[in-house]
């Protein structure tokens, strides 16, 4: 992972209007959730979720692209892509609301640039500031019912053809 020059406050604030992240959150709030954003740059081929880990960081992909990948049941050797994120996306934000155990790997194909919200900060951000982490819940919950929403379309076209 290689080091970025640091960015100002505004553009972390703007790209968290742009994912959904900051939608409702005052000033004063989209600063507190910008301030803790680590911005951080990995190479092709890193991974930067494992499966089945106990991480619980969420992140924002700014730009590249990365890959969700799932071990192959019957092969526990070879992992299938089941999606792909390009810039403006979030990603590991499940094991964030519920605690549980990643449920797919996150491997970087082409040299990517991501927020990085540690889960201790999170946290203490949300308990030190209720509404905040009321609405920032909120909004996590919007995208991933978006993504289900989604996926449903998918799997309903799939059964059509």
């Amino acid at each position: 992972m290689a080091a970025l020059k640091p960015v100002s406050l505004g553009h972390k604030i703007k790209l968290l209007n742009h994912v959904g992240l900051g939608d409702k959150l005052s000033d004063e709030e989209l600063k507190l959730l910008a301030e803790i954003a680590e911005r951080e740059v990995h190479l092709e081929g890193t991974c930067i979720i494992q499966e089945d880990s106990m991480s619980r960081d969420v992140y924002l992909l700014e730009e590249g692209k990365v890959s969700i990948r799932v071990t192959h049941p019957s092969t526990p050797d070879k992992e299938e892509v089941v999606h792909c994120l390009r810039s403006g996306q979030i990603f590991g934000e499940l094991a964030l609301v519920d605690g549980s155990r990643r449920s797919a790997s996150v491997e970087v194909d082409v040299e990517s640039v991501v927020y990085k919200f540690q889960y201790d900060m999170i946290m203490q951000l949300m308990d030190n500031n209720p509404r905040l982490g009321y609405k920032l819940m909120r909004n996590i919950a919007a995208i991933i019912a978006d993504r289900v929403r989604n996926t449903t379309m998918m799997w309903r076209c799939t059964l059509i053809w």
